[in-house]
């Protein structure tokens, strides 16, 4: 009976390692999607010829620099998991969690400098430009939560030493999606700057 429940686990685990990453393809090619759908509109919004620019805050700049260094100090932790060096791949996780926190800090504070300069998200003294930059970029902080959830549960399972250099699924997954959310705030960063700023 044993041996059938231990089986039927192992069966569950592989089975749940093979699914996870065509997933989160899946789900990749989704949030490209989206995002491509809300650039777009503001390239259409933009045939009106009444936008007006809005000077892009350090904020964005500073958050920009945090999310590139955070996948490479990331992807050091799976390389430390490769070596089973638990150690540094923990402290790995635990930089990159402080650098995505990071950088939803300097978000906010972009957020905070746009307000303080008039360009506001909703109300009368809002415009489509400022509406958009809020919009957009508080969209990318919504998925990047996940991606830090994402990093507390790599946490305890590397301080579990649940992974190794055979079975590193998990972290891998959140890797790439760690990879993807840093590829997409460039991409929006340098698309909001010429488009809107």
């Amino acid at each position: 009976m044993a041996t059938i429940v231990s089986n039927n686990s192992h069966y569950k685990d592989e089975l749940k390692r093979k699914n996870s990453k065509p997933l989160l393809w899946i789900a990749l090619v989704s949030i490209v999607m989206f995002f491509g759908g809300m650039t777009s509109a503001v390239i259409v919004s933009q045939g009106g010829g009444s936008f007006i620019p809005i000077p892009m805050p350090i904020g964005f700049t500073i958050s920009t620099y945090i999310i590139i260094v955070s996948s490479f100090v990331f992807h050091f932790g799976l390389i430390a998991i490769k070596k089973e060096n638990y150690g540094l791949a923990k402290i790995s996780v635990v930089l990159t969690l402080i650098l995505g926190l990071s950088f939803v800090f300097t978000q906010y504070m972009g957020w905070v400098t746009l307000h303080d300069n008039g360009f506001y998200l909703t109300g009368k003294e809002s415009t489509q430009e400022s509406s958009f930059l809020y919009l957009i970029t508080g969209l990318h902080i919504a998925h990047l939560i996940g991606g830090l959830i994402s990093l507390i549960v790599v946490l305890v399972k590397t301080v579990k030493k649940r992974y190794n250099s055979d079975d590193s699924v998990g972290y891998q997954v959140s890797l790439t999606y760690w990879h993807f959310l840093g590829g997409l705030w460039v991409y929006l960063f340098f698309f909001l700057r010429y488009s809107i700023a």
